[in-house]
């Protein structure tokens, strides 16, 4: 695929990758009415007690009609600080923990205003970690269709997912895997801390097209 767009999410899922990774350009949607719980504001680990959503505070300044590109960050509480442990917590005994959680750690603190920005400047970085290299944009306008429009497939509950036929979640190793056993499709960087160099063959085989 040339170019494919997807919605805006703060270390997005897995499947959300795997798309991206098999395109030149990247559209990042932020002229979309802004919809709560979802991964624009909101990623899933596997922690000790098994799946725990990460959720970021914002604010509309528009109310209901604010689009996705007006969202801003509300700081009011020490929510990094409380991502930040609970990221530790979940993934200290995995095999690449030291490796990348300077990095991880460095992107989850950054103080953008706008969730757009601190999303945008969050993937691009992962990309990089995963050597992965397309071109990221986000739009300038609305538009109902694209030719390869991923942007209302994801959500963190599954009843409001929507059915993707090129995505199969490919296992590997997590930590608390033994406890409750595998959890697919969590924030990249649960295969970042698990799998590390080879995040990108796992998300090679995800990918059924």
């Amino acid at each position: 695929m040339n170019t494919i767009i997807i919605q805006s999410a703060v270390f997005p899922p897995i499947q959300q990758i795997s798309w991206i990774m098999k395109a030149k350009t990247i559209l990042v949607e932020q002229h979309d009415t802004y919809a709560k719980q979802t991964f624009r504001n909101r990623m899933q680990i596997a922690g000790p007690n098994g799946l725990q959503n990460l959720s970021i505070p914002v604010t509309k300044p528009l109310g209901a009609e604010s689009k996705t590109k007006d969202i801003l960050i509300n700081y009011d509480s020490p929510w990094q600080t409380q991502f930040l442990k609970s990221i530790k917590t979940a993934y200290q005994n995995s095999a690449f923990f030291e490796y990348y959680i300077d990095d991880i750690e460095a992107l989850l603190m950054r103080k953008d205003e706008k969730l757009i920005d601190y999303n945008i400047t969050i993937l691009k970085a992962l990309l990089n970690i995963l050597e992965i290299n397309p071109s990221v944009k986000v739009t300038d306008k609305y538009e109902k269709t694209y030719e390869n429009d991923f942007r209302d497939i994801l959500h963190p509950k599954p009843q409001y997912q929507r059915a993707d036929n090129i995505f199969k979640p490919s296992q590997y190793h997590q930590v608390f895997e033994e406890k409750y056993g595998f959890l697919p499709n969590l924030s990249i960087i649960d295969l970042i801390f698990n799998e590390g160099p080879l995040s990108y063959f796992v998300l090679i085989n995800a990918y059924q097209r």
